[in-house]
């Protein structure tokens, strides 16, 4: 059985949205969702090295959604898990401009994921589930998958960026604490303030504090923007 690489997102405060907002708006916000995921295979040719060779290309995302989980999966290897990193930004960075913002988590294992039976069965759906409950904000995590081997290498540094400060007590033991990049998306694609959006969101108090967490990582990206350079690992390399 192939290693799949598995997301699992949930929508904050989803519960209030269902009382406020109309079903087919928000039917409607998940298909942009779905489709800026896999835009990002559309979008001409990417070229970067896998095992030291070229590449070129994004990897096919399967998707499904139910409530107020979206869920997002494909075969493992370093490729696919960059691919899967680049769209997720993407869609982090969407679904705080639609007002549907996402937690989550990327598992990795041996899993059955199959949407036409309905059948969502093993580890690293369990563990992606684990994962999301610890994290206080909007993002995404990895999950405690990453720490074993064969899957804890290979994490591109422009896609993920240590960090746990957005974590519940004793929350670490759950995850891999790797977190994805996607203020470091905005900055690239978009001329708006990532911080006024987030800003825009907060208007429960019972969720103030993601809100503020997540406000908190976006100062931090910004602050780290090569990261990697200060990382006791780094080589440094003369080009």
């Amino acid at each position: 059985m192939q290693d799949q690489l598995f997301c699992f997102l949930d929508v904050l405060g989803f519960s209030n949205l269902i009382r406020n907002e109309a079903l087919d708006s928000i039917y409607a916000k998940y298909k942009v969702l779905i489709t800026a995921a896999n835009q990002q295979q559309h979008n001409g040719l990417v070229f970067s090295s896998w095992a030291g060779h070229p590449y070129f290309g994004y990897e096919v995302l399967e998707s499904a959604y139910f409530s107020d989980t979206i869920l997002f999966w494909c075969p493992y290897d370093v490729r696919s898990l960059q691919s899967l990193a680049l769209s997720m930004k993407e869609v982090l960075c969407r679904s705080i401009e639609i007002g549907l913002p996402l937690r989550g988590a990327i598992s990795v294992g041996q899993a059955i994921l199959d949407k036409e039976k309905n059948e969502f069965l093993g580890r690293p759906v369990i563990s992606a589930i684990d994962a999301e409950k610890v994290q206080r904000w909007i993002g995404i995590t990895l999950s405690s998958d990453f720490r074993e081997p064969p899957f804890n290498g290979g994490f591109s540094a422009d896609c993920f960026i240590p960090y746990e400060w957005h974590l519940k007590d004793g929350g670490v033991e759950r995850v891999t604490p790797l977190v994805l990049d996607f203020p470091r998306r905005w900055r690239a694609t978009r001329q708006s303030s990532l911080q006024s959006a987030v800003k825009a969101l907060d208007r429960n108090p019972e969720f103030s504090p993601y809100y503020n967490n997540t406000l908190d990582f976006v100062g931090f990206s910004s602050k780290n923007e090569r990261w990697w350079k200060t990382h006791p690992d780094f080589k440094h390399r003369d080009t």
